[in-house]
C-alpha cells in the first residue's frame, strides 16, 4: 500500500471521475487511498462531501460517514424507491417470494430478524466458542509447518472462517467445497464494480446456493441439532417471527458472511505485517497488542471499503432537509484515513488502539458500519483475527513474503471493490 498522496482539492466532477476510475480500474482497485485522500481534500458543500452527477451525496471524511451510517432515519433503499444507478448501487437481495436477508432491510423486519440470531454472536459467546476455534486452526498450522509456508489465502484465510461458521451453524465441513466459491460469486451483488456477466454468476451461484441450504435444513428438521441452524428451524416452525423464505435468505447470509469478511481481515492484515516488519516484530514481542492490532487492521485497509444509505422519511442531515429516497455513498475506507480522526493515518501502528499506549485510544473505524446495520459478526471476526495472528506469531520465528510466487512479485487484489481482498499471498514460514 502506498503512502496516501497529499493530493490538491478536486471539484464535484472531478470528484466524480476520481472515483468512478478508482472503483472500476485495476490501477485504482489496488490502491484506493491517494484517491480518497483527494475526495476528503475536495467538496463544494465540505470537505469530502460532493454532489454525484448521478444524484447521491458523496461522503469521505469520517463524522460524516459516522453520521450516515448511524442517523436512525436513514437505512436501506425501500421497494418503492425510484434510485439513481451509479457508484453504490441499489439493494439486491430478495428472493422470489420476496423474501431478503437482514443485510437489505429496515425496521421493524431488521430488527426482528437480527434478534433471532444476534444471541449467537455475543461477545461471551464467542469468548465460550474460543477454544473451539483455536483447535480449528491448529490442523491448518500443521500443514504450513510441514511445507515450510504456502498461500495464506488459500489455506489459511479461508478455509478457518469457513470452518469456523460450519461450526456455529452447523453446516457439514466435508463435501461443500463447491460452495465456497458460489459464495464469492455472489458477493457481486453488494459490489460496485459488478459488471453484468459478474451479476448473472451471482444469480446462477445464489440459485445453487439456495438448493444448497434447502436440502440442509430439510437435514435438520429430521436432525437437529445444537446449532444455530437448527434453533433457527425451530423458531420457525414456533410460530410467525421467521417466514420459510426468510430462514433460507438469512442462512445463505450468514454464511456468507461469516468468512468473506474474516478471510479479507485475515489476509490484508498478514500483508501489512510483511510489509512492515517492525509492525509484526512489536506484535510478536507484546502479543497484548493483538486486539488493537486488530482495529488497525480494519482501519488501515478495510475488507469493506464501501456501503450506502438513503433517507427513509424526510431529514435534516449536513445543513440541509432531504427528502425520502435521498441517497449517500459512505466511503468507510476513506473514513478510516481521515487524517483529523487518526494521527499519522496512512502509518501502520499496532499498538494505535492499545489502552496502555500512553495515550487515549484512537475511535474505532467504520469497517463494521454503524448504528441498526453495525455487523453482526464483529466479535467473532474480531475474535478469529486475535486468534489466527496469535497462533501464527507464536508457531513460526519468521514469515516472508514468496514472492517468486507471484506475477510481478506483489499481492494483487481480486476485482472487487465495495469487497477488499487478496487473490493469493503466498509465505515461506520458519518454525519457532
Amino acid at each position: 500500500m502506498t503512502t496516501d498522496a497529499l493530493l490538491p482539492p478536486v471539484t464535484d466532477a472531478a470528484a466524480d471521475d476520481l472515483l468512478v476510475s478508482t472503483v472500476l480500474t485495476d490501477e485504482g482497485r489496488q490502491d484506493p487511498y491517494p484517491a480518497y485522500a483527494a475526495l476528503r481534500a475536495g467538496g463544494t458543500d465540505a470537505p469530502g462531501r460532493w454532489r454525484t452527477a448521478f444524484g447521491s451525496l458523496g461522503l469521505a471524511g469520517y463524522d460524516d460517514c459516522l453520521e450516515a451510517l448511524r442517523h436512525p432515519r436513514l437505512g436501506r433503499p425501500e421497494p418503492d424507491m425510484d434510485l439513481p444507478a451509479g457508484v453504490g448501487g441499489q439493494a439486491r437481495g430478495r428472493d422470489e417470494e420476496g423474501a431478503s436477508s437482514m443485510l437489505f432491510l429496515n425496521p421493524p423486519d431488521h430488527t426482528r430478524i437480527r434478534g433471532l440470531v444476534s444471541r449467537a454472536f455475543t461477545p461471551r459467546r464467542v469468548e465460550e466458542l474460543r477454544p473451539r476455534i483455536e483447535a480449528l486452526l491448529t490442523p491448518v498450522l500443521k500443514r504450513f509447518a510441514e511445507h515450510g509456508g504456502g498461500d495464506v489465502m488459500a489455506d489459511l484465510a479461508i478455509p478457518f472462517p469457513v470452518a469456523v461458521i460450519s461450526e456455529l451453524l452447523g453446516v457439514p465441513r466435508e463435501g461443500n467445497e463447491h460452495i465456497q466459491p458460489l459464495v464469492r460469486d455472489v458477493t457481486s451483488f453488494i459490489d460496485a464494480a459488478a459488471d453484468d456477466a459478474a451479476l448473472e454468476r451471482a444469480a446462477a451461484s445464489g440459485e445453487e446456493l439456495q438448493r444448497y441450504f434447502t436440502e440442509l435444513i430439510e437435514d435438520k428438521r429430521s436432525h437437529p441439532d445444537d446449532r444455530l441452524l437448527t434453533a433457527l428451524i425451530q423458531v420457525e416452525e414456533a410460530g410467525d417471527r421467521l417466514s420459510h423464505g426468510e430462514l433460507l435468505t438469512n442462512t445463505v447470509l450468514l454464511y456468507a458472511a461469516g468468512f468473506e469478511t474474516t478471510s479479507n481481515l485475515i489476509g490484508n492484515g498478514l500483508r501489512l505485517l510483511l510489509n512492515n516488519p517492525d509492525q509484526m516484530a512489536r506484535l510478536q514481542e507484546r502479543p497484548e497488542l493483538l486486539p488493537s492490532a486488530m482495529w488497525e487492521i480494519l482501519r488501515a485497509d478495510s475488507p469493506v471499503q464501501l456501503n450506502s444509505r438513503v433517507t427513509l422519511e424526510e431529514v435534516e442531515l449536513f445543513g440541509q432537509r432531504w427528502p425520502r429516497g435521498s441517497s449517500f455513498i459512505v466511503l468507510q475506507g476513506s473514513a478510516n484515513h481521515d487524517e483529523s480522526v487518526y494521527a499519522d493515518a496512512a502509518a501502520f501502528d499496532v499498538a494505535r488502539f492499545h489502552a496502555g499506549s500512553g495515550s487515549e485510544p484512537a475511535p474505532p473505524p467504520l469497517s463494521f458500519g454503524w448504528g441498526a446495520h453495525h455487523c453482526l459478526g464483529a466479535h467473532l471476526a474480531r475474535a478469529e483475527g486475535e486468534i489466527a495472528f496469535g497462533a501464527l506469531l507464536r508457531a513460526f520465528r519468521s514469515i516472508e513474503l514468496d514472492a517468486d510466487a507471484l506475477p510481478g512479485g506483489v499481492p494483487h487484489y481480486r476485482p472487487s471493490f465495495t469487497l477488499r481482498g487478496l487473490d493469493a499471498l503466498p509465505v515461506v514460514v520458519t518454525p519457532a
